[in-house]
């Protein structure tokens, strides 16, 4: 499978710099200390949710942290809770020798950024000072500096600015400010850890100089040694569960005597004056902040209060915040209510922290989930046997939980569906889902009986449907949802790195395309035209890979195969079959496949995912519109005004999530730039498609035709494609030419009424690739009589081999067509029927002329210059060939 080496290349110079630090110190003069973790007392959030709903960044006791801790190695021990040290004064009251340390939220004096700074080894009185100077980091480092408080820059490429898009001079004034910056961060992956590192080992006395003079800040008014960069490292643990596994060696000579006479703490803390630090550890990956997350999760669902409704709105924040909040809230007030899932986060927690579940949970537990208690159970015997091998446990562990549940939520999803009664599902179709897609404003109504009272609900009762999937539902909605959190804080930043990475000319993510679609192997067009994309891109190498999930289709250079969890067919809305995909391994291929950008070109459950790794990763994501869904369920559905507005709204909504749109045709575009749709017009991107080689090949031979009167009909058999239309054309015509002859090839749900109302046809059924180009060759004229296409690959087809189309004057085609230079357009069924009669009296001169016209404009639509100006429009640069 063709990818990216960026991942497995960023990881093995990371993991050289760490071997290289920790191969620094001799192990006998060195001591190990977590710099950056946090228990209990670290209540008051920096996050504004946090405070809105009264949350805690951790429930964690700190006798349970330093347990952890001491499991993990470290020969001594700091808190560094959010703007307090009281978790550190409270253990020194019991006589523990504890290096007081917190992590102060400070401020430029402009409000425009607000970054956390670690400070170690203050008194009481110290920490009342430089919590009142945070509000001004200038100050608040003079003040360190003169009181030789030793700082340290945590996460340094990750920070709170009001701007949309923080700027590499803010780094530039951190470079002056600080000597000691965290490098390994345990909540930060690799990209960013190792950006960090190459970012302060670029930080030479020359370039400082240089800096200083730039910004006219004096750095020896910061730091004590302003040229002599110092690298930490921490786990920025909050939950105890890898707390330690990052930190720091401190250096001390001699420190086996030392220790006899001097307490540890001191001696970390003349180590950290003077810089003998290195950091050592490994990154924290998505399974680890997965893990947190989940683990936060379960604590705020065991744990949260009620944040009082009065209070949220008189807090400090946006409305919309408040309102999010307040949903937040309710929510996790009803799964407080829900029983089976509560247990199931406080076995979880438990298990996390190495706790077994007890006996009369794994009796009770139903037969379905007994897998799910058994991982859990591996999960927590990992823990308390082999912790250091804890974080490879849990990326075998929580993907395998994750589709546990899952695939309990879909089979009984599954069950529930098909135990509805027959006239029931007979009613589910577009109009049904269109007129009922709709939710009470009542939160309770989301979780009870209520609901079905809806005046929108009654008939189709989705959410009666749930009744018997809620906890596996929930428990997908957890895991997955911690799974997106974890990449979401890895990437929140992306654009800031990808900066960095350019201005210091290594470190650079790749550049790379994941194309996804839910249709590839199907007999239409959407699949014929990725399918002839895909070939293109397998020949010249681009960098694009496309995704599919399939039970059966083969993986190929270029194209990712995954096979599905699950798959549903309602025939009553589409012959496709769509095949759900487990997100989870969707993310890592992500992730792994060193993608920076995605285009996706269905709706449904591929058009979902785009916008969940849109979010997850913070990458620029375009659609493909290969069809105009608005057109084709009011031709194929018959929609009423309002349900065709309803669905205008949710296209709307459902496309605006994009960064751009590509679109085929001109009256499309101008349709999406309008107020209806209201995209921007600077977001959409004009596109085409070409066809296939052998339809040129074959035009070679149109010249040896003789003059006949053969129409041809080749596409979907359906309402949308106008077929309906062709009894009346093709009648008009026999009026005038008794002898003509039309050929239908293709398949569809309008077939069989097709041919009972126009039974003098010849239908040929569906016709393959490698045997259309002869079809075109044995008719004189192509009909198209839909007004639903949105370019028309037929109509290139035909027109490649010499044969000319009477199209209706409609999107697509009548961007394509030139009347009566190549081909014909046509208003209404009677014109074209005209037109066709008119055009089957025409010499063989004539029609040669057409035939010339139509494969010269063939020629304009070549792959080549239309995916160079693809990869454009989507911000690559195009692969030129000789």
């Amino acid at each position: 499978m063709t990818g990216s080496p960026f991942h497995s290349q960023i990881r093995q110079e990371y993991d050289r710099f760490l071997l290289a630090q920790e191969q620094r110190f001799p192990v006998e003069n060195r001591l190990k200390i977590d710099l950056h973790c946090h228990d209990l007392n670290s209540d008051v959030p920096d996050e504004l949710w946090g405070r809105l709903l009264k949350l805690p960044e951790t429930w964690l006791p700190s006798n349970k942290l330093l347990e952890r801790l001491n499991d993990a190695g470290a020969d001594l021990m700091t808190v560094t809770n959010h703007n307090n040290a009281r978790s550190c004064w409270a253990l020194m009251d019991k006589g523990l020798d504890i290096l007081s340390g917190a992590e102060f939220t400070c401020h430029f004096p402009d409000d425009s950024l607000s970054i956390h700074v670690l400070a170690y080894g203050f008194s009481p009185a110290q920490e009342m000072r430089l919590n009142k100077l945070r509000f001004n980091i200038f100050q608040f480092q003079a003040y360190a500096l003169e009181q030789d408080i030793p700082t340290v820059l945590p996460h340094p490429l990750f920070f709170y600015t009001a701007k949309k898009k923080p700027s590499i001079e803010l780094l530039e004034k951190f470079a002056l400010l600080f000597e000691r910056f965290e490098v390994l961060n345990g909540q930060r992956g690799y990209w960013q850890n190792h950006l960090t590192q190459r970012w302060v080992a670029s930080l030479t006395d020359e370039k400082i100089t240089q800096l200083a003079h730039k910004h006219k800040i004096n750095p020896a008014d910061f730091s004590a040694h302003p040229f002599n960069k110092c690298m930490t490292g921490g786990s920025d643990d909050h939950n105890g569960i890898f707390a330690g596994e990052c930190g720091t060696f401190l250096h001390v000579d001699n420190l086996a005597e030392r220790r006899k006479t001097t307490p540890l703490s001191q001696l970390a803390l003349e180590a950290l004056r003077k810089g003998y630090t290195a950091p050592y550890g490994e990154p924290g990956e998505e399974e680890r902040l997965t893990t947190a997350f989940l683990d936060y999760f379960a604590q705020v669902t065991l744990n949260m209060e009620d944040p009082g409704l009065l209070r949220l709105m008189l807090h400090k924040g946006s409305l919309q915040d408040k309102v999010m909040c307040l949903a937040v809230s309710n929510a996790m007030q009803e799964l407080q209510r829900h029983k089976y899932t509560l247990s199931f986060l406080k076995t979880f927690h438990q298990a996390l922290h190495g706790q077994s579940p007890a006996l009369w949970k794994s009796l009770g537990v139903s037969k379905a989930f007994k897998p799910t208690l058994k991982i859990i159970k591996d999960i927590a015997k990992a823990r308390q046997q082999q912790p250091k091998h804890f974080t490879a446990t849990l990326r075998q562990t929580l993907p395998a939980l994750y589709r546990e549940v899952t695939q309990i939520f879909f089979d009984r999803v599954e069950h529930e569906i098909l135990s509805l009664p027959k006239q029931t599902l007979k009613r589910i179709n577009a109009q049904t889902l269109i007129e009922h897609f709709e939710l009470p404003t009542s939160f309770r109504s989301l979780f009870n009986n209520s609901y079905a009272k809806h005046p929108r609900m009654t008939d189709l009762n989705i959410f009666g449907l749930l009744d018997q999937v809620t906890f596996p539902a929930l428990a997908t909605f957890v895991i997955g949802g911690a799974s997106f959190a974890g990449s979401q804080v890895l990437y929140a930043n992306r654009n800031f790195l990808n900066d960095l990475a350019e201005d210091l000319q290594e470190g650079q993510h790749s550049k790379r395309v994941l194309w996804l679609t839910d249709s590839f192997s199907d007999a239409n067009g959407v699949s014929s035209v990725l399918q002839s994309t895909l070939a293109h891109v397998q020949t010249h190498q681009l960098p694009i890979d496309m995704l599919i999930c399939h039970p059966t289709q083969e993986a190929q250079a270029h194209l990712h195969v995954l096979k599905p969890m699950k798959s549903f067919s309602i025939p009553s809305l589409s012959e496709q079959t769509l095949y759900i995909p487990d997100m989870l391994e969707v993310q890592t291929l992500f992730e792994v496949g060193g993608y920076d950008r995605i285009i996706c070109s269905t709706e449904l459950v591929m058009g979902l995912i785009a916008l969940y790794l849109k979010k997850a990763f913070s990458v620029p994501t375009y659609f493909y519109m290969h069809t105009d869904w608005n057109e084709f369920f009011k031709r194929s559905a018959a929609l009423d005004a309002q349900s065709s507005d309803r669905l205008r709204r949710l296209l709307r909504f459902f496309y605006q999530q994009y960064d751009g749109l590509f679109v085929l045709n001109s009256d499309h575009k101008a349709w999406l730039a309008s107020e209806a749709m209201d995209f921007p017009i600077e977001r959409l991107y004009s596109t085409q498609h070409w066809i296939d080689a052998r339809y040129v090949e074959a035009g070679s031979q149109r010249r040896d035709m003789q003059l006949g009167k053969t129409l041809l009909f080749a596409g979907r058999i359906s309402r949308e494609k106008g077929v309906l239309d062709l009894p009346a054309i093709f009648a008009a015509i026999k009026t005038i030419h008794p002898d003509a002859q039309l050929l239908i090839a293709g398949k569809g749900p309008a077939l069989k009424k097709l041919q009972k109302r126009m039974p003098d046809a010849c239908y040929l059924g569906w016709v393959e690739k490698d045997k259309l180009a002869s079809l075109y060759l044995q008719a004189d004229l192509l009909l198209l009589p839909s007004r639903f296409d949105t370019f028309g690959c037929v109509v290139l087809e035909a027109m490649a081999t010499g044969l000319p189309v009477v199209a209706y004057n409609v999107k697509g085609p009548k961007d394509i067509i030139q009347h009566g230079v190549n081909s014909f357009t046509a208003e209404n069924a009677t014109e074209m029927a005209q037109i066709v009669c008119q055009y089957l009296h025409w010499e063989l001169q004539a029609r040669q002329k057409l035939q010339n016209g139509a494969q010269l404009r063939e020629t304009e639509y070549r792959a080549t210059e239309i995916m160079a100006k693809l990869m454009l429009d989507v911000g690559l640069e195009p692969i030129h060939h000789d």
